[in-house]
């Protein structure tokens, strides 16, 4: 069987994974993600058996009808910037600017909005689709401001762009991506191998030093970013309560928490601990 994975940016353990050859005898064919609508319908069609995305997205996936269980994180935090084009230099400057989101009922777009609120500033809210797609349309002018994370917002720097405010220096225990999986998957032998090989990846980075991980990611193609991933990268790939928590309360003060979906009941813990039994010594 294969695993079709839709990603935005490659996860930290699956790159380390696939290069050491820990995914061998497992068929995993890895697209990049251009917007978070595209992977719902993925999922929603069955063309998609996995999803690396803002954990966010299961609320808005769950309403929609998608059978997911969120089983790993792939990355300790997304280190998201608010970057922005010419004179915006202050959260005052962003008022009625045209702002670049994924989706904007759901995923990073939902942090923005929190962010924004909180500042007190409107903004008028463009969808454009995924990282790049948000990256182009600032470089190109067609957004004044967008979220980017590793590698487009340290590329968005060197385009003359600049970084506003970082997500995580607001927000210290939002939540990096979560790898979701179509629940009759949850116990596949294909599953429990792939979940196996990505608990080993992260394992073996633990045995890096910074300066081997960095140099690694930089040859992957993270570029100037690789330090910022590397940082980011998931020390045992368990969900964070405290992230599920606070995606729940921005959501309910936003007045957008869809009635009876709990992140906490989506998450099943079991395929990844199964996986680290087999991996420990």
């Amino acid at each position: 069987m294969t695993l079709r994975q839709s990603h935005f940016v490659p996860p930290v353990p699956y790159l380390f994974a696939a290069h050491h050859g820990l995914l061998a005898g497992l068929d995993v064919e890895a697209t990049r993600a251009t917007s978070s609508a595209v992977q719902l319908e993925g999922l929603l069609t069955g063309d998609l058996d996995l999803a690396v995305t803002a954990i966010d997205n299961l609320f808005e996936w769950t309403r929609a009808g998608a059978d997911l269980r969120l089983v790993a994180q792939v990355e300790r935090t997304t280190p998201l910037g608010i970057y922005t084009r010419g004179a915006v230099e202050t959260f005052n400057a962003l008022a009625g600017c045209r702002f670049a989101v994924d989706a904007l009922s759901n995923g990073f777009a939902l942090v923005a909005r929190h962010v924004l609120e909180e500042a007190g500033v409107e903004v008028d809210y463009v969808e454009v689709g995924g990282v790049r797609e948000r990256f182009d349309a600032l470089v190109a002018g067609d957004a004044d401001a967008t979220l980017l994370g590793p590698p487009f917002g340290e590329l968005a720097v060197q385009e003359g762009m600049r970084n506003l405010a970082t997500v995580n220096g607001l927000l210290p225990d939002f939540p990096g991506q979560g790898l979701v999986v179509r629940a009759p998957l949850v116990d596949s032998e294909e599953l429990h191998h792939y979940l196996r090989a990505l608990a080993r990846g992260a394992v073996y980075c633990d045995s890096l030093s910074a300066d081997d991980g960095v140099a690694f990611l930089t040859q992957s193609g993270f570029s100037t970013a690789a330090t910022a991933a590397w940082d980011a990268r998931p020390e045992t790939l368990e969900v964070s309560s405290p992230g599920l928590a606070m995606l729940t309360a921005i959501r309910r003060r936003l007045g957008m928490l869809p009635p009876g979906i709990e992140l906490a009941a989506l998450c099943d813990a079991g395929p990844l601990g199964r996986a680290k039994e087999a991996v420990a010594p």
